[in-house]
């Protein structure tokens, strides 16, 4: 038998070695155009950033080896331009020479691979504008890319500049390649987030990890034009109307199968273009078998079938191909999609579905995420991994699964796709016995914990509630934040109340158990411990922010289309801005040159942060705390604590999965402002504002509060006495239960009874006016009453209700909300002396 393999790469190659195994005495013929065969083409990155050094080891076969070692007859430089399938012959030109012969065969195998997408565009045909895809693509790219730096390295230009079009696997490759050359690196994706094949929430840990590492991301963006420049580079003009300088270019926006060869042979194709074969990767030729990135298989969970890129998939496919062949019944079942991507020092990838193609397919699903760390905490060197499962709502069979972090990421998604092959639900997961010491694991592993939560899901013990459904998940509920006090005041959702788990069990006890509660903490273990303990108390409207307020920041972190999730209220993507500034200040105040050394490596939020607050409290003014952690989120953390504490951050350096930070106590100091120039701002002190709110009419109690969240937003000290009817502000709508007079009950009967029962002054026409003013309010995103009174507790203003108003109105402590405090007028007259402002309402 004679076998014509077409492609000498992954797939090609792996055909014709299976087949040699098979069948000693079959000819064999690999037709590669390319002038190598059998190369480690997801190396490739990797020899340009000189990481692997020797190019020959990318090489892992050549003709001469692959003869000696199976027999087979391999020519490079020799492209197929024609299939005959009735002689079953092909045609085959010489690429150095243009000859063209004819050769035949009984079984043909085509593995033509993909090509790059390059898209028409103006001057994309440039010397400076490269694919990678092949050897010969690499060595164009490094020879390039070593000319310009060795210039810059002589003095005879600036810096390298690069641009990388693509932000999948292959162009974050590059992208850190490049920076580790030493070249500056500009990254432009046209989705809104990097890693399409991740979801959202998943890819910002990333892309955090990324900037921080000093590469330039353009997202929502994509090339237009490549216009050429006067010193060999281009300009890429991009959509936005953005121009980026480049001495080199490099495409990775995405491959499409290499099907000219089965088209023009009339072979059939696939929905997607790819080429369709059938389970033994038999075409629609009986003669002609195909596999690699050219081919459509079924999904392992979607409906039809899907191209799949990848390296294992097609060596998987070349080696059924093969069997099938030779004459054995193998069958290639269907392909899930595993893969992963090394960034700097983070780790990400996925199997199986996303939650966009299930939503797309019309699969249901549910989804759960967990924040564990890579291993036990206490064993140095870990860090927080991001880690989602997807299951069915019914069985909870797995349907897909992603992580990103720095340490274990791959053994976590190898088991999860090897579940997800072997068609386990969450509740196998549980149960899974992995290898654990204090280096690799803990004792519950990600993968179990997982399992945990997507099992409590299922069986009822938990409801979640989801980042991308804020702010409908929350709408009519209170919202909770069960972390404690230092999280809350560095942030929070708008409109939430303030109860660490710690107090939560004593203070529930006031609440009303048919109002919905959407808790929530940093991860989502707290909040869950909150959520049974509130379910087993009679709440019967209680969820569970899914992955806390850690996935919540993940995915609000871009600006989202409108049909997919409003932006939330508060933003929190500061702190690049500030470490950047940071970076570029020259005026630090003066420290004192104590430095103590504080280790919080392995410690997850909120850990670091309350031990570097411990520690602080215990040194002088100019004194230093150098901090070392490995949880990635401090570098959004450090610079909002240090500002609301009156503390200078002096430098915050990435190192490894965190972070190395240095703050100078002291009110002296000065912390960075965004917006305010790279010199640092000279902490002040608050100013302090106080009210007097005696009216209890809608509008002017709005006035007041959206004064008063405006003073705590610019950092005042703010002080608000609730005197006669402005007292009724503050009453609870659900008190508990007591004892009143005749007086007393007749007044509760008269008054409004809390923030959602106050009226306007004018207007209120019997209800209707004041409903249109709620409506309005709601229409155009302005918060309600009681949330801007929420809000301003949670910014530190004090509620003060006068006790000779209570008194006299009937009003007893437990009638009020919780948080407000008791006072008299020597207490007013007390604030109101030391405010620089005081307002009557």
């Amino acid at each position: 038998m004679k076998i014509v393999v077409v492609g000498g790469v992954a797939a090609g190659a792996s055909v014709a070695a299976r087949a040699r195994r098979l069948d000693e005495f079959a000819e064999i013929v690999v037709l590669e155009r390319g002038h190598h065969v059998s190369f480690a083409n997801c190396g490739l990155p990797y020899h340009i950033g000189e990481v692997i050094t020797e190019r020959s080891r990318l090489l892992l076969q050549t003709p001469q080896s692959l003869r000696e070692s199976l027999d087979i007859d391999v020519r490079v430089g020799a492209e197929v331009v024609a299939i005959d399938r009735q002689a079953r012959t092909v045609t085959v030109r010489e690429v150095d020479s243009g000859r063209r012969y004819t050769e035949t065969y009984d079984a043909l195998a085509l593995c033509p691979g993909s090509e790059p997408v390059r898209p028409p565009l103006p001057g994309i045909d440039h010397e400076a504008v490269q694919v990678l895809r092949r050897i010969g693509d690499m060595d164009t790219i490094k020879a390039r890319l070593d000319a310009a730096l060795a210039a810059t390295r002589a003095g005879e230009r600036g810096p390298v500049r690069t641009v990388v079009i693509g932000a999948g696997y292959i162009g974050l490759e590059m992208a850190e390649n490049l920076h580790h050359r030493g070249a500056e690196v500009h990254v432009v994706e046209m989705a809104d987030q990097i890693l399409p094949p991740l979801d959202r929430e998943m890819s910002v840990p990333v892309e955090h990890h990324l900037r921080s590492r000093g590469i330039e991301l353009h997202l929502s963006t994509a090339a237009a034009a490549f216009t050429p420049r006067p010193d060999g580079g281009v300009t890429v003009e991009l959509t936005s109307g953005q121009f980026l300088p480049a001495d080199l270019v490099v495409l990775a926006a995405g491959v499409r199968p290499s099907t000219t060869l089965a088209v023009a042979a009339g072979l059939d194709l696939g929905e997607h273009g790819g080429i369709a074969v059938d389970e033994h990767m038999r075409t629609s030729d009986p003669h002609i078998w195909a596999a690699g990135d050219a081919v459509e298989t079924p999904h392992t969970v979607l409906p039809g079938r899907a191209l799949a890129p990848l390296a294992g998939p097609a060596n998987r496919q070349a080696r059924v191909a093969a069997e099938n062949i030779c004459g054995r019944d193998t069958r290639y079942r269907s392909t899930q999609g595993t893969s992963i991507v090394k960034v700097f020092d983070m780790v990400a990838g996925g199997t199986g579905a996303t939650e966009r193609q299930l939503t797309a397919a019309h699969v249901p699903y549910r989804a759960v995420h967990v924040h564990p760390s890579g291993h036990a905490g206490y064993y140095p060197g870990t860090a927080m991994m991001n880690l989602k499962v997807l299951f069915a709502p019914d069985t909870g069979r797995i349907l897909g699964a992603q992580a990103a972090g720095f340490d274990g990421v791959d053994k976590r998604l190898d088991v999860l796709a090897g579940a997800l092959r072997a068609e386990q639900s969450v509740y196998d997961l549980e149960e899974l016995e992995l290898a654990y010491a204090p280096p690799f694991g803990s004792a519950k592993d990600p993968v179990n914990m997982a399992g945990f939560v997507a099992s409590n899901v299922l069986r009822g013990d938990l409801t979640l509630w989801y980042a991308q459904d804020y702010p409908a998940a929350t709408a009519g509920a209170r919202i909770i934040d069960v972390r404690t006090p230092e999280e809350f005041s560095i942030w929070h959702l708008p409109g939430a109340e303030n109860v660490p788990l710690a107090v939560l069990r004593e203070q529930c006890t006031t609440w009303d158990t048919s109002t919905p509660v959407r808790l929530y903490c940093a991860v989502g273990f707290r909040s869950y411990l909150a959520h049974r303990a509130l379910v087993q108390r009679g709440f019967t409207d209680v969820a569970t922010l899914s992955g806390g307020s850690t996935t919540f920041r993940a995915w609000h972190e871009l600006e989202p289309d409108a049909d997919e999730a409003p932006a939330p209220v508060i933003a929190y993507a500061e702190s690049l801005a500030v470490v950047e500034q940071i970076r570029k200040a020259d005026a630090l105040a003066a420290g004192t040159g104590v430095s103590l050394d504080l280790d919080c490596s392995g410690l997850a939020c909120p850990g670091p942060i309350m031990k570097l607050a411990e520690s602080i409290r215990g040194l002088a003014d100019g004194d230093e705390v150098v901090v070392t952690v490995s949880d990635p989120g401090f570098a959004n953390d450090a610079p909002a604590w240090a500002r609301r504490n009156g503390h200078q951050l002096v430098a915050l350096e990435p190192r490894g999965p965190g972070y190395v930070a240095t703050f100078r106590k002291g009110a002296a100091g000065a912390t960075p402002a965004v917006g305010t120039g790279t010199a640092p701002v000279t902490a002040t002190g608050p100013g302090k504002t106080s009210f007097v709110v005696f009216s209890g009419d809608l509008d002017k109690v709005l006035a007041a509060f959206i004064i008063a969240n405006g003073a705590v937003a610019m950092g005042e000290d703010v002080s608000m006495f609730f005197t006669f009817w402005g007292l009724n502000t503050l009453r609870r709508q659900d008190p508990p239960a007591r004892e009143r007079s005749v007086m007393d009950t007749m007044f509760g009967a008269m008054m409004p009874r809390g923030a959602d029962k106050l009226t306007l002054s004018q207007l209120h026409m019997a209800g209707a006016g004041t409903a249109m003013i709620k409506k309005v309010m709601r229409d155009n995103a302005v918060p309600t009453l009681p949330e801007l009174i929420a809000s301003a507790q949670a910014g530190g203003a004090r509620l003060i209700a006068c006790t000779m108003t209570m008194d006299l109105l009937g009003i007893a402590a437990g009638d009020l909300l919780d948080g407000v405090e008791l006072g008299g007028v020597a207490t007013f007259l007390g604030e109101a002396n030391e405010s620089g402002t005081t307002l009557f309402i």
